[in-house]
């Protein structure tokens, strides 16, 4: 189950270097395409030999997580954490 998280994690990074370094870049390079593009199938072929199991509960933990995360930001209109730093007033002293 861990790595099923990991796996989609990472390939989510290797997704946005993709969009960042070459789709949004005027200038296409082949290094800026190559490195995520084969990073993202390398951990897509990973994902997909997940046994079934594995794939099973770790679908139902993201579900989870999914609906915890909308149902605590009102159907995410709001923040799910807050990094905000409190006052010098509010710490005690």
């Amino acid at each position: 189950m861990l790595n099923f998280g990991a796996l989609i994690a990472f390939m989510g990074v290797n997704a946005a270097a993709f969009v960042h370094y070459y789709a949004r870049n005027p200038v296409k390079k082949w290094g800026n395409l190559l490195p995520p593009v084969l990073g993202f199938v390398v951990c897509l072929l990973l994902w997909l030999n997940l046994s079934g199991p594995a794939k099973f509960v770790g679908s139902i933990w993201m579900a989870v997580g999914i609906a915890f995360g909308a149902w605590k930001t009102r159907g995410f209109r709001g923040d799910l954490v807050n990094f905000d730093s409190p006052n010098d007033e509010s710490l005690p002293v």
